[in-house]
């Protein structure tokens, strides 16, 4: 059984803080002028760091959750046999 839940309104904020943090980081990072300066680049790589915090912050089974809803993925449900299988028609048989 799946261990997780939808991330509560302030772990959803502070989960899209993150990432938006980041993607900042991330993007500093690429920035031709980090390679000239190396505190740009620091700069970057800390503001990844305090996001990897940040998240880290928030439950696991919200964050699991959050993951699970962007991929489009539902909670629960039935899974049921198609075809042949649901109506009873192989009874067993080899065909």
């Amino acid at each position: 059984m799946a261990n997780y839940r939808t991330p509560s309104a302030k772990e959803a904020e502070k989960l899209d803080r993150a990432r938006a943090m980041m993607q900042r980081g991330i993007a500093g990072e690429r920035d031709p002028m980090a390679r000239v300066m190396p505190t740009m680049a620091k700069s970057a790589r800390d503001d990844m760091r305090a996001a990897k915090a940040m998240r880290e912050s928030v439950s696991e089974a919200a964050r699991e959750g959050e993951a699970y809803n962007q991929a489009g993925y539902a909670k629960g449900g039935k899974v049921r046999g198609g075809g042949c299988e649901s109506r009873g028609k192989t009874k067993g048989r080899f065909v």
